[in-house]
């Protein structure tokens, strides 16, 4: 006999019943009285319940949701996720939603309904997700890593100033004694897309420089999106200097695809990225970015979980950590 028919008999999510069947969860008491009685009804056997002499009956066993792996940043979020949920102890379980509505709410579904699974990491998306707010709604520890999501209240998040970090590296821009500064944002419905188009902006405002809105473009974090910018770029009336990019991802297409629309990099066109991906290292020039502090990302984000885990009414707890400018060859002064 499965917990979830034990759920459905007694009218509650797998989740809600499997943290009340375990001690993490506390219900009203008419209920806990369906539980009891479909526990009973069924025949279902309870897990034992930790206690104070024992520990843990079972080691931790935690959901990672990424959006993608294809992109480095998440890739090596995810590997070190995984490195510190080994040393803890913990057992993970990853699940790739594709940004995909579908997919996403499938994978959602699957964490919602597994009854051995006691936390959930939520990285890089943003859309509501009703199945997710019914799971905290239901007690599922719940940490949300990157980007912020609709709806969603006292649950513990961690990220990164993307509004201080575009700022600094406008402002660097601005500081080589470029005027003409574009920036290649990420779609309009991330908050990490609103944060740093806002950090750009007002650079942009306090060096005195004026935004051209026709050079400020949308579309998704790529090598095919930044390299699929330069029409927009070349053909302005007056083509920018440098240019900023929300997504080192996107910067690879843009430092790819430069030669192919006649210009140089960095002599024709200054570029700085975000998120400090292991491959800028390797690209010709390397690439100036906001290095993600991704090893802090994923030993803070798996804290939270084991904490929340271990202490459900704990205060809800919010992190933002810095971005750090890392200058390397990318981005020089415009040519007199």
């Amino acid at each position: 006999m499965t917990l979830t028919r034990v759920a459905q008999r007694a009218q509650v999510s797998t989740s809600t019943a499997s943290r009340y069947l375990r001690g993490q969860l506390k219900v009203q008491p008419e209920t806990a009285a369906r539980i009891d009685a479909a526990v009973q009804e069924l025949h279902y056997e309870v897990r034992p319940a930790a206690t104070a002499d024992t520990g843990r009956d079972h080691a931790p066993v935690i959901a990672l949701i990424v959006p993608e792996l294809a992109n480095p940043f998440f890739a090596a979020l995810a590997e070190e996720i995984a490195t510190a949920a080994a040393v803890s102890g913990a057992s993970l379980v990853i699940g790739v939603t594709g940004r995909q509505a579908q997919r996403e709410a499938k994978v959602s579904d699957f964490v919602a309904d597994t009854e051995d699974i006691d936390g959930m990491i939520y990285v890089g998306m943003h859309r509501e997700n009703p199945r997710l707010l019914q799971a905290i709604a239901d007690g599922l520890p719940v940490v949300v890593l990157d980007e912020e999501i609709a709806n969603t209240t006292g649950v513990d998040t961690i990220g990164v100033d993307n509004y201080g970090g575009a700022y600094q590296a406008t402002a660097y821009l601005a500081q080589l004694g470029h005027q003409r500064i574009a920036h290649i944002a990420g779609p309009r419905e991330l908050s990490t897309t609103r944060d740093r188009l806002r950090g750009y902006r007002d650079a942009m405002e306090h060096a005195g420089l004026e935004v051209d809105e026709g050079l400020v473009l949308h579309g998704p974090y790529t090598e095919q999106f930044g390299a699929s910018t330069f029409p927009y770029l070349t053909g302005a009336a007056q083509p920018p200097t440098a240019v900023f990019v929300g997504s080192d991802i996107a910067a690879v297409g843009v430092l790819g695809a430069a030669e192919l629309h006649g210009l140089s990099i960095p002599e024709d066109l200054s570029v700085v990225g975000c998120d400090g991906i292991r491959v800028g290292e390797w690209l010709r020039p390397k690439l100036t970015t906001l290095q993600q502090p991704v090893a802090e990302l994923a030993r803070g984000a798996l804290e939270l979980v084991h904490t929340r885990i271990a202490d459900p009414g704990g205060s809800t707890v919010r992190r933002n950590l810095p971005l750090q400018l890392v200058i390397r060859g990318s981005a020089v002064p415009p040519k007199p």
